[in-house]
């Protein structure tokens, strides 16, 4: 005797018989519940030859086929709703900041060279940019206001009281120290989304945060979607995530197959000689293999595999402290 599932309850069958039946409670959530559960029982249409609907009509679970159109729709329309819900985890939660970390990146760059261009009319001397500037014009200010000015660095005071930059109007002036303000504040909701990210890949994926770094790991996880689809990756496809571009120009015929996608940004690879890189890169996407499907099946934290890796890469450098000669 076997057991076979269906939407809306549990038949016994043996040697092609239905003997019983173990009907569901019939309420939508319970239902939709189950089928989140077991997604697959929706491919079963009928048991023992037998359609669905008619069997849920004879043993009493619904009373008419109209009855069980209803249910059944609405028992899906339940289900695809928890399947939006659950879509909604942490992980896209990251993946979301991810985003919006990068889109930071873009503006906050943008509107300090911006910054730079309309304080170096002012106060060329000066010689900052991006955060530091920023930081500076929302502390201080414009140089009209250097009585105030509470700095120990003699020279950018005697720098500012000899400025050959011109004077700003006072609602420029007010509009620069605004504008810094605001860019200032950027920063600062860029770095804590960059702890925050940190934080959750620490705790959540310790594996893949101490292999990949938790910034690479969780860019990662931006390309795939999850660390599911991550975890059921081989190395060879997670060393060139994110050098999509490159790979279709290689299997275009116009291009080298790139050896290192995102990967690249990892200091090992990144300070490592270029005859080293992809050698690097490969034992790195390994790593990262394993690590991810720790965290991911497990959850347990494994500090060899960051020693394993830094290990390779030592004895790498040590094979190949110079580059191959071509052979003629």
């Amino acid at each position: 005797m076997h057991s076979v599932r269906t939407w809306f309850g549990i038949f016994s069958v043996d040697d092609g018989t239905i003997h019983s039946c173990d009907l569901y409670q019939k309420d939508v959530k319970s239902l939709a519940g189950r089928l989140q559960e077991i997604p697959e029982v929706l491919e079963c249409n009928e048991v023992c030859g037998i359609d669905i609907r008619s069997l849920a009509k004879d043993w009493g679970f619904i009373a008419s086929e109209n009855e069980y159109d209803e249910l059944f729709r609405q028992v899906n329309i339940e289900h695809a709703m928890m399947q939006v819900t659950a879509s909604g985890s942490d992980e896209h939660i990251l993946i979301r900041f991810i985003d919006a970390l990068d889109d930071l990146d873009k503006n906050t760059n943008a509107l300090s060279e911006r910054l730079k261009e309309l304080y170096d009319l002012h106060f060329p001397e000066l010689r900052l940019k991006g955060e530091p500037l920023a930081r500076f014009i929302s502390k201080y200010g414009v140089r009209n206001n250097i009585s105030n000015w509470k700095i120990e660095d003699e020279k950018i005071l005697e720098r500012a009281r000899n400025s050959s930059g011109m004077e700003l109007p006072k609602p420029w002036g007010t509009r620069v120290t605004e504008l810094a303000t605001t860019v200032a504040g950027l920063y600062d909701n860029k770095n804590r989304i960059s702890l925050d990210i940190e934080e959750y890949m620490n705790e959540n994926l310790p594996n893949l945060s101490a292999v990949a770094g938790a910034h690479i790991g969780a860019r990662l996880l931006g390309i795939v979607g999850s660390s599911k689809k991550l975890a059921s990756m081989p190395s060879s496809t997670i060393q060139v995530l994110g050098a999509e571009k490159a790979l279709f120009k290689h299997l275009r015929g116009n291009a080298t197959s790139p050896k290192h996608g995102v990967i690249f940004q990892h200091p090992l690879v990144k300070e490592s000689p270029w005859w080293l890189r992809g050698k690097i890169a490969r034992a790195l996407a390994a790593k990262i293999s394993i690590a991810v499907r720790i965290d991911y099946y497990s959850g347990t934290f494994d500090e060899d595999i960051a020693k394993d890796l830094y290990r390779k890469v030592d004895e790498l450098h040590k094979k190949y402290p110079k580059p191959r000669r071509k052979r003629k």
